[in-house]
This record gives C-alpha cells, structure tokens and sequence, in this order.
C-alpha cells in the first residue's frame, strides 16, 4: 500500500509538469513587434491575454508540481522504511 501510494505521488508532478508544457506550448504566438502600425491598443491587449493566461497557468503548474514533488519524495523515503521491532 505504501508503495502504490508513492508511485501515485510521484505520477502528479510529473503530469502537472507535462502540463504547463502542453499550456506554453499551446499558447498562441505573440504579436509582431511593430504592432502599433497594424492594430489598436485593445486589439493587442486581446491578442496578449490569452499568453499571459498560458504563462500564468504554468507558473501555477510548475508551483505545485514543486510542491507535490517534495512530498512525493518524502513519500517514497518513508515507503522503504521498516517498522522499527520493539516499538509500539
């Protein structure tokens, strides 16, 4: 049992990982640099929002996939312990 729950651990921040990779890459390409001849401001402004939305959903990803990481690898350290004879 503490295996499997070590190895779930583990599988999270990898997919959290995968994620914020499929989230970047996914997000649509910038504008060109010489946008103000070719757009108004709030066109760009709808045209950037979407990557910001991308960059900060794999900010948030690669967060928790830190965090998880950790108790993933406090996981797999306490799964190979063994019960200690003697103690109640």
């Amino acid at each position: 049992m503490k295996k499997a729950v070590a190895q779930f651990a583990a599988l999270v921040p990898i997919a959290l990982l995968i994620w914020a990779l499929y989230s970047l890459y996914s997000a649509p390409a910038e504008p060109p640099a010489d946008w103000r001849l070719h757009m108004t401001q709030e066109q760009h402004d709808l045209m950037v929002a979407p990557i910001d939305h991308a960059f900060r959903v794999a900010a948030y990803a690669v967060t928790w996939a830190i965090q998880l990481g950790y108790l993933a690898w406090l996981a797999m350290r306490w799964s190979g312990q063994k019960p200690v004879a003697g103690r109640k």
